[in-house]
């Protein structure tokens, strides 16, 4: 029997992209499958599986996918339901997300969204009314005494 038969069905039937460390793309990809970056990748990628981006891998563009786990650096904009920022990964741009981890090391800065969260800040509404009443300047406590007290 060979390596892959039909009897060995989950190895012929495993599919995924992988860019190579030494592949740089440009591009767009549409897959059912897997996403492997570990090379450069700028543009486009949507997947109903899991976007994966090696160590030494950088992804520029959009993502949308079920899951994206960030070793490397992504910098753009990413749509998942899952999103893993590994201790070695760095995030950059805006997250929309369901769940989200971020190890510790791992970075991230940016804009997130989380899906279906139905709490709205109201910071700014309140900040608004009450900026004119909170003077918020230090003041230098022997400056503020009459000169015989101190």
């Amino acid at each position: 029997m060979g390596f892959f038969n039909k009897t060995n069905s989950k190895l012929s039937s495993y599919n995924a992209t992988i860019i190579a460390d030494d592949c740089n793309i440009v591009g767009g990809i549409t897959t059912q499958s897997d996403v492997v970056i570990n090379g450069k990748f700028e543009g486009a990628i949507s997947s109903n599986q899991t976007v994966t981006v090696g160590e030494k891998g950088e992804l520029y563009g959009e993502v949308k996918s079920d899951i994206i786990v960030i070793g490397g650096l992504v910098d753009g904009v990413i749509d998942a339901n899952m999103i893993h920022v590994l201790s070695t990964g760095r995030a950059l741009g805006k997250l929309i997300y369901s769940k989200i981890t971020v190890e510790e090391n791992g970075f991230f800065d940016g804009k997130t969204v989380v899906k279906g969260s139905s709490l709205q800040s109201r910071y700014a509404e309140v900040e608004s009314k009450y900026h004119n009443l909170i003077d918020t300047k230090i003041v230098d406590s022997d400056a503020a005494l009459p000169k015989s007290k101190k």
